[in-house]
């Protein structure tokens, strides 16, 4: 085989090998129609647990005797909003509103939140 043909197989190769990681990737991220628009909801409780990252952030809380997954917004919304990790900490007061899963799983993607009397959009 002569050496361009051998050179572009094995770019072709690289290529499709590097492509087959990419589907769990992409699909390791949810899409928002998961979630009802048309059941909103307004939980009142105190942040157990968050984490502030990308792709986005969450936290989590006790709500009707479960514990709720709440997804946030990405990191630089957060922050430019002013909903920092030091605003959206673990025990404080926190008001949530936003969607149930459809799958009735306990988890909420918020639409904005509110600590401290502030309201912080996060879409």
């Amino acid at each position: 085989m002569p050496p361009i043909v051998r050179s572009r197989l094995l770019a072709v190769l690289l290529l499709l090998a590097g492509l087959a990681l990419f589907p769990p990737i992409a699909t390791a991220h949810h899409g928002w129609g998961s979630y009802d628009a048309d059941k909103p909801m307004t939980v009142q409780t105190t942040i157990d647990e968050v984490t502030i990252g990308n792709p986005h952030g969450s936290m989590v809380v006790t709500h009707g005797g479960k514990r709720w997954d709440v997804i946030l917004a990405p990191p630089s919304r957060m922050n430019a909003r002013g909903a920092t990790a030091a605003v959206v900490a673990k025990g404080r007061p926190v008001t949530v509103y936003g969607y149930p899963r459809r799958d009735g799983a306990a988890e909420l993607r918020a639409e904005w939140i509110e600590i401290d009397g502030k309201r912080f959009e996060l879409r």
